[in-house]
């Protein structure tokens, strides 16, 4: 009898922080007006001046760790847990070319179009030439 005691007073213990979970309310749901409309998915097209589709081109969204890159057509896609808010900015640059920030109006914010860098110069297999000196000529 004292075993069986024993047993229904530990199982009772396994099972209490389980049913006093049950017991619980589930949060109220936010009203539809007060939720901020976001995007889950970004997606966006990056070229040059010339309408070429950059690849490799970076897409940042400052206060996320994450860095977003362009494919061989220049499409970049933004998937985040938490959905992207309306005026959020996103950061897209590319070497050799001019950084320019976006701010995200829409869930698609179109084609972004990077200018040149002054005093570059691109070889025929895609590496970066500078043209002009910024340091100390001997």
């Amino acid at each position: 009898m004292h075993r069986a005691s024993i047993l229904f007073l530990g199982l009772g213990l396994l099972l209490a922080p389980g049913t006093l979970l049950a017991q619980q309310s589930a949060p109220e749901p936010v009203a539809a007006s007060s939720q901020a409309v976001g995007c889950p998915i970004v997606t966006g097209t990056v070229t040059d001046e010339d309408n070429n589709p950059l690849t490799g081109a970076t897409v940042q969204v400052p206060g996320l760790m994450d860095a977003f890159i362009t494919n061989s057509e220049g499409h970049y896609m933004i998937m985040t847990k938490a959905p992207l808010q309306k005026n959020t900015r996103l950061k897209v640059s590319a070497g050799g070319y001019e950084a320019q920030e976006l701010v995200l109006t829409s869930c698609e914010p179109g084609n972004v179009s990077l200018r040149v860098l002054p005093g570059t110069r691109f070889k025929r297999d895609g590496r970066i030439k500078k043209t002009t000196s910024t340091g100390k000529i001997w």
